[in-house]
């Protein structure tokens, strides 16, 4: 476990992690390089080891907030490149002076598309995060002062059997 405490950090959330250091370090490596084989060799400790510590509920945490929080899954940048691609395609028509929109019309489509499904993503994470959760109270009412209702014969017969 010695050779945890060396390995620097890959990448860290601005929030105050609730990790002890060596499952920080165990997961920085497995961001690396994701191979769990790999990951016991690179630290010198057992697979079993390795695969406890994984599967802590604030490794998977940390694990899941860096990866979508880098590369083109950090919505930030996926937001850009689309952006990036709109405006070099609006260039490229304006250069060329083609009057066929269709291709700007289908990425412009898919930008608004992938923009409403993060959006809906993001509703749906919040409302789970506020944990609205529903109280439904179920109340029956026997009308039993109808003397012609079944419920109300089946009273009188079983009182009048054991009376």
């Amino acid at each position: 476990m010695s050779n945890l405490i060396n390995t620097p950090p890959v990448n860290a959330p601005a929030e105050c992690l609730d990790i002890d250091p060596e499952s920080l370090v165990l997961a920085n490596t497995y961001l690396q390089n994701p191979d769990i084989n790999a990951v016991a060799s690179d630290l010198d400790i057992s697979v079993e080891l390795v695969t406890q510590i994984l599967a802590k509920r604030e490794v998977k945490a940390y694990i899941d907030a860096v990866f979508f929080n880098t590369g083109f899954n950090n919505r930030f940048q996926m937001r850009s490149l689309m952006d990036t691609i709109i405006k070099k395609k609006l260039q490229d028509m304006d250069e060329a002076d083609t009057s066929s929109t269709k291709d700007i019309t289908e990425i412009m489509a898919l930008s608004h598309k992938m923009t409403i499904e993060l959006m809906d993503k993001e509703l749906q994470l919040e409302k789970l995060r506020q944990g609205t959760a529903k109280v439904q109270t179920n109340i029956q009412i026997n009308n039993d002062s109808n003397p012609g209702s079944n419920y109300a014969s089946l009273l009188q017969t079983l009182m009048n059997n054991n009376v």
